[in-house]
């Protein structure tokens, strides 16, 4: 059995151009990129692109996507187009979460 990906999710509303949010990395239940593709796609909307990030090289590897949805702002009462916008989300998938690393800097008394 292959270990499940992780991904980290960053919200933008393209309406007004703001990012509001980034998730932590999470296990997934997916095994494969193309079945995290599925999922995030039913999820967050159509895809519009990837993410790509440049390697050691200068050579661009795709390490995401960005997909799109229209969205209603939760404080919205009416159905008038101002009460929607355009939520981005961009996924990435790293391989494993994040290394945290604790230094300590001891003060002499």
């Amino acid at each position: 059995m292959a270990a499940n990906l992780y991904a980290q999710e960053s919200f933008v509303n393209a309406t007004k151009g703001y990012r509001f949010g980034d998730s932590d990395p999470y296990e997934t239940y997916c095994e494969t990129p193309g079945e995290l593709y599925r999922a995030m796609r039913r999820e967050d909307g159509r895809c519009i692109g990837r993410v790509y990030q440049d390697d050691a090289n200068g050579v661009a590897k795709a390490i995401g996507w960005v997909f799109v949805s229209r969205q209603r702002y939760e404080d919205a009462r009416g159905n008038d187009p101002d009460d929607y916008y355009l939520r981005e989300v961009w996924v990435t998938v790293p391989d494993a979460p994040d290394t945290v690393t604790r230094e300590r800097h001891y003060h002499a008394v």
